[in-house]
């Protein structure tokens, strides 16, 4: 998982949380703890410089501190009983802080049919009213297979020609026509290889299950200024990695 976070936010957190991390109490300590409380009251210490009672001041003195520091010890372990914060809720808390609201896995289809084999497949979206590239929202198990399930299903086609590669990914900040607001996007980019088309989406356009699929070049995209104007940078973003 790509995260994206504010470090002043992170920052904030780290400062709410400062309390709750690091107080666990380890069985090191506690042995620690009761080693150093058993030697002080077993040890015999003997007088310093002939002075009266000196050495039996001196146990005590530690003697008081290892009370001191049992009582510490029992106090820590109550309260880390008491606190259930963890590294598991830590790493949560962290994650709720980051920017990126929307994992999309883009699918980059050649015409493989075609010598020239030139052509990406986009479809039309109603709500962007532009013509994008297949995308499907990232899964966090198998996302390949999902897929490679997705593409069978959206272009009628058998699953088992079909073969899914993942190129790389980007983290963008775009406006969404479709919801009119700036959002960030984590864009993962797939390859995906047909090793045989029907012949129905061998068309220059066509429609299946309502939606209207086209091939487009490159150039086709560059010189479509509702694309450029919506969606430049995602076809950047497969120029620079599948051209």
């Amino acid at each position: 998982m790509n995260l994206l976070i504010d470090d002043l936010q992170l920052q904030l957190l780290l400062e709410k949380k400062r309390n709750y991390i690091g107080k666990k109490v380890t069985i090191d300590t506690i042995i620690a703890g009761i080693s150093f409380l058993l030697s002080t009251f077993t040890a015999s210490y003997s007088n310093i410089f002939n002075i009266e009672n000196s050495g039996l001041i001196i146990k005590t003195i530690f003697c008081l501190i290892g009370i001191v520091y049992s009582l510490k010890i029992i106090y820590d372990i109550v309260q880390s009983y008491k606190n259930k914060y963890n590294h598991r809720i830590l790493l949560k808390d962290i994650e709720g802080l980051n920017m990126i609201q929307h994992n999309h896995s883009l699918v980059a289809i050649k015409n493989t049919f075609n010598n020239t084999s030139n052509k990406f497949l986009v479809y039309y979206d109603e709500r962007w009213d532009c013509k994008l590239f297949p995308n499907y929202k990232t899964i966090d198990t198998d996302n390949e297979a999902a897929l490679i399930d997705y593409i069978a299903a959206d272009l009628d086609c058998d699953k088992r020609k079909i073969n899914c590669k993942y190129i790389t990914s980007r983290i963008q900040s775009k406006y969404s026509y479709s919801h009119n607001e700036n959002r960030i996007y984590n864009h993962r980019l797939y390859e995906i290889n047909i090793s045989h088309f029907p012949e129905r989406i061998k068309h220059n356009d066509f429609t299946i299950n309502g939606k209207h699929y086209y091939w487009m070049s490159i150039s086709d995209m560059e010189r479509d200024e509702n694309i450029l104007k919506k969606n430049k940078e995602v076809v950047d973003f497969i120029i620079e990695n599948l051209t």
